[in-house]
Parts: structure tokens; sequence; C-alpha cells
């Protein structure tokens, strides 16, 4: 799935009014600390990003350029913010696949699989999906960049959909069982409102040999429930929601919080455990959840959702 040479050339009769998507030649591997800020603080900016990973801001820029292309992180105000789930602190391979799952994704890559299906070779069925993605005019050049991390982490198989990475995470998850029955993974889902005590968590559950995957309670134009289990949550043990008076009135939880993403979770072999974290009522969804109650004395709560985790 090589890409041609000769039709990768570089176009030079672009304008800067262009809007055509371009991704910046860079290693995937670069772009984890990068996640990790965005992952960490809220809104940063391209310079504290670039401090907070210890990279020049040319270089921070690049790499979030390629990000928000992939949709695995979007501009709010002036800063940046997470629009998928993400491991922080976790392994290469965990972040890997968070970049993997944005690829599977990607539109313009969805079309090339299905071409590509048909027997078309890349360089057809990338022109073919951009027609069909309205992508006019199209250089592959511009996608260069892009197609080597897609080759690379496997994301260009024909045939290839999301669901078959969830179905993945789950049977590893299974298998990291098997390995070690002693090892846990938590989903946190808050709303970015209280990103400070979801900050501590992290840190303290990471301390107490849980791995955690962030991810913040957002909705996206046209998504769809089975969209938001990804690789990340079937990969966990535990989907913890932080429950809030921002969380309640966030749309993620007035749209999304419902009963067939509850029941996907559990298919899943997700256990759901909310975190109180103020006097807020429980959603109707979960309000027949045991949780973990840090409203009074976060170190209480700690305590009960370690000893609830350690022990299921």
């Amino acid at each position: 799935m090589a890409l041609n040479k000769s039709t990768a050339k570089k176009s030079t009769t672009r304008n800067e009014n262009d809007p055509t998507v371009r991704f910046e030649s860079a290693k995937v591997e670069s772009l984890f600390p990068v996640l990790d800020a965005v992952a960490w603080m809220d809104e940063a900016s391209t310079a504290q990003i670039a401090q907070f990973a210890g990279i020049d801001p040319r270089t921070a820029g690049k790499l979030l350029k390629n990000a928000n292309h992939l949709g695995i992180v979007d501009r709010r105000g002036t800063g940046y913010i997470l629009l998928t789930s993400y491991p922080y602190q976790g392994t290469g391979d965990q972040k890997r696949d968070v970049v993997r799952e944005a690829l599977v994704r990607l539109p313009i890559l969805v079309s090339a699989r299905q071409f590509m299906s048909l027997g078309d070779p890349l360089d057809a069925a990338m022109r073919k999906a951009a027609t069909v993605n309205r992508i006019v005019p199209f250089n592959i050049a511009d996608y260069a960049p892009m197609l080597a991390w897609a080759e690379a982490l496997n994301a260009l198989k024909p045939g290839l959909v999301q669901e078959d990475l969830v179905d993945s995470a789950a049977a590893a998850k299974v298998e990291r069982h098997g390995a070690n029955k002693d090892s846990r993974v938590a989903f946190l889902s808050h709303s970015s409102s209280d990103k400070p005590f979801v900050r501590q968590l992290a840190a303290d559950l990471k301390a107490a040999g849980i791995d955690v995957w962030l991810d913040e309670q957002r909705i996206r134009v046209g998504e769809s429930i089975p969209e938001r289990i990804s690789q990340g949550l079937a990969e966990s043990d535990f989907f913890l929601l932080a429950v809030s008076k921002a969380s309640v009135d966030s749309e993620w939880v007035k749209k999304e919080l419902n009963g067939a993403l509850i029941n996907e979770v559990q298919r899943r072999a997700v256990h759901i455990l909310p975190l109180k974290l103020d006097d807020t009522k429980m959603p109707a969804p979960i309000s027949d959840k045991k949780y973990a109650d840090f409203s009074l004395s976060y170190k209480a709560g700690l305590a009960d959702l370690v000893s609830a985790m350690k022990g299921n």
C-alpha cells in the first residue's frame, strides 16, 4: 500500500486562502507529549502545550494541526481541548490506539477503505474518497504524512471499521486479566469544569496502581451512541462518571447518558461507578448504582473508590 511517489509530488499551484487540509510530517510518537498536555490542562495555548511537552512552539503547532485534522483535539477560545478519550501516562500502545481509532473514523479514510475493498490501489482510492467527501481540488501530497501514520498503525486495512477496534480492545482486556487478575483500568468521564478534581483523582488512582483514561463529556455534531463506546472504554474495567452540578447540567448528560449507552457499557463488561462530587442528585439512568462519595471528604471518597475497584 505504499504511496506512489510520482503522485505525491508537492503542488505549487495552491494559494494561501486554500482551505484544503494539509498534514505536517512528523513521527506519530512525537504527538503523545502534546496530547498529554492537552489532556492534563484546560484550554491550554500552543505555548503552554509546548512548554509542558518540552518542545518548541513551532513543532507543537504542527502536531496540534495534525491532531485537529484527525478530530483528536479542537480549538476552544485561545486554547485546545481533547475530543476523544486519552490514557494520560498510559502505554505507548494505548496512545497509538487513540491515533489509530481517529484514523479509522476519519471520513476520507472510511471512504478510501471502501474503494480499496473494491480493488482500487491506495492512490485511486484516496482520489475517489476525496471526491466523495467534497475535497476538490485534491492533492494526495497534502495527506502523505497522515497516510504514513495510517499505514504504520494498520488503519488502511480494507473493510476495517471502528467496531473492530472496540472488539479487539475488549479481547485485550480478557488477555490482560488472564496475565494479571489484579490489574485495573478506569475510564474517567467528567465535565471540564471538574478538571482540578479529576487531575488529583487521576494522579491518586495511578499511584494506587490503577491506569486511567481521561474523557471529557462532550457531544460532537452527528455523533451517535455507538461512537461513544471507544477502545478506551471497552478496554476499561470501570466507567467512573464524575457527577456534579456542572456535569448534570451538561448536554452530554442530558442527551447521551441514557439506557442505550448504559446497556452497551455493561455489555462490554465495564462496571459503572458514579463519583458524587457535591450534593447534586444522581441522574436517573445511574440512580441505582453504588457511588463513591467525595462530597464531604476527598480522602474518604478515594479510599472507598479504590476499595471498590480493587475488590471487584
